[in-house]
């Protein structure tokens, strides 16, 4: 972080870098005497206050995490606090917490907050911020923490579960799903399209599902630069929840449960909806889709379809943001060079909507938050708090961005005028490229946040199972959805 970042964290008062401090103060949050140490003692002070402290935060391998990674020492010359950041894939991120969590320990004491496969499990046992916040005897960001600092409802998406008066993460990074389709090859044959389907090879906001159909003929041909026109993400697991959740949402505004606020969750949600006559019609169509895709769709997670991108064997994906960077990069990909466009994800066919509501461009995300652990001590909860403020602020976000393809929730830096104008080529922000469609699609109509439940592991198990079966031909749609309705009303006690 740069010197002027880390004066705006600090109330304006510059931290010697590289300083030796001795025998630094630690401060007990719950003294009388330590709130007037604190208040008298300025800025630096309240970030130094927990000098000689190691924290661990375990996190899941995304951009931000390597890149705080990577200034560690920056940190430490804040606030001579150490952090060990320690890295792996979700699913184990996610054991490895619980574990640690429900057996009352502390031995991670930050946890990467990521909205279903962690804060619809773990909410209970993080510790409320709502405490922290606007304490003068802790550091806090200039800009706050309000709802409107981060994106649409960001912080009731990570830090918000089933109530709104505790907020257990603040927002740390996002992975919104936007299209990345091949706009030099659309350009190219758009002529030899418009010949075959009678409209021209264009993708905008209000290009449906039921174009995909066209779109994946006209590519699988093989004739036009790709193997195939189209690519899903349809794993078992997270991955595939989000992408069978975008088609359904599309048509109708289609969810399995009603829910007072979806961006909030519940936890007993009630009967679902499968078995609905819109449910059946789009598993039916959803079926087509798949038919058409590339025969891998169904094994590919976002780094798989991302891979398949890349080389050149899909002309289009729905995946996240993020992985701009790596597309942009000519060293990874055949897709670089300005080859790339994105666009929101596709809209909802209004012929294949049958219960009266809305096509919209169904968006979904994982928005990961950083969590304290609620078995830590009272100091140790506030040590936690002061890295939680640094790794989400402005400053550090920012940098994130420059220089590896972060993915900032703060509305600052998607608002920032070097961040704008990095939404157009050329750019040195390729992750920038894709702000423009998701800024517009993660508000309502279209974005689809949920669901936010307890039993969201088990859920997300069923759904794929089902699903997956479903659009390999091995059960309609109709018999896939009494079968979904069944597992999951039972799994609720209904």
């Amino acid at each position: 972080m740069s010197t002027a970042g880390k004066a705006a964290l600090s109330g304006g008062l510059l931290v010697a870098v590289g300083g030796i401090v001795s025998k630094p103060k630690v401060w007990a949050g719950g003294s009388n005497e330590a709130t007037q140490a604190a208040k008298k003692a300025g800025g630096a002070d309240l970030w130094r206050q927990y000098a000689g402290t190691k924290l661990i935060f375990m996190s899941e391998n995304t951009p931000p995490s390597s890149a705080i990674k990577a200034r560690a020492k920056e940190f430490f010359d804040l606030t001579g606090m150490e952090i060990d950041i320690r890295q792996d894939v979700l699913s184990t991120v996610q054991e490895k917490v619980g574990i640690d969590l429900k057996g009352g320990s502390d031995a991670y004491h930050l946890n990467y907050a990521q909205d279903k496969p962690m804060g619809t499990l773990f909410a209970d046992y993080w510790a409320d911020m709502s405490q922290f916040m606007n304490d003068p005897t802790l550091p806090q960001d200039p800009e706050g923490y309000d709802l409107d600092k981060w994106g649409y409802r960001w912080l009731d998406v990570c830090g918000k579960f089933y109530e709104s008066s505790k907020i257990v993460a603040l927002p740390y990074d996002n992975a919104v799903a936007v299209m990345f389709y091949r706009l030099d090859l659309f350009e190219k044959y758009t002529k030899e399209f418009e010949k075959q389907f009678g409209y021209p090879l264009v993708y905008t906001k209000d290009t449906t599902w039921k174009n995909m159909l066209d779109f994946m003929k006209f590519f699988n041909t093989g004739k036009y630069g790709v193997e195939y026109g189209y690519g899903f993400q349809g794993l078992e697991g997270w991955a595939g929840q989000l992408d069978f959740q975008r088609p359904l949402y599309a048509h109708g505004e289609w969810q399995e449960w009603d829910m007072p606020d979806q961006f909030l969750g519940t936890r007993n949600p009630g009967p679902s909806r499968w078995g609905d006559d819109q449910s059946v019609m789009t598993l039916g169509k959803m079926q087509q889709l798949y038919k058409l895709a590339h025969p891998e769709s169904l094994s590919w997670d976002w780094s798989g379809v991302n891979n398949a991108f890349q080389t050149g064997k899909v002309a289009m994906c729905v995946n996240y943001g993020e992985f701009a960077a790596s597309v942009e990069d000519p060293k990874q990909s055949v897709a670089a060079g300005g080859k790339v466009g994105y666009g929101m994800d596709p809209k909802g066919e209004p012929s294949w909507i049958i219960n009266g509501k809305k096509a919209v461009n169904a968006t979904n995300y994982g928005i990961g938050g950083i969590a304290i652990n609620g078995n830590l001590s009272k100091d140790m909860q506030r040590a936690a708090w002061i890295f939680t403020v640094w790794a989400t602020s402005k400053p550090l976000q920012m940098s994130v961005l420059k220089e590896l393809g972060g993915t900032p929730t703060r509305m600052s830096v998607l608002t920032d005028p070097e961040v704008v104008k990095a939404m157009k080529r050329p750019t040195t922000m390729p992750n920038a490229l894709t702000y423009p469609p998701i800024l517009e699609a993660v508000k309502a109509p279209h974005v689809v946040p949920g669901p936010k439940i307890p039993k969201w592991n088990e859920y997300a198990t069923i759904q794929c199972i089902e699903i997956g079966r479903c659009m390999q031909g091995r059960q309609g749609p109709e018999e896939t959805a009494k079968i979904l309705k069944k597992k999951l009303d039972t799994m609720h006690g209904v």
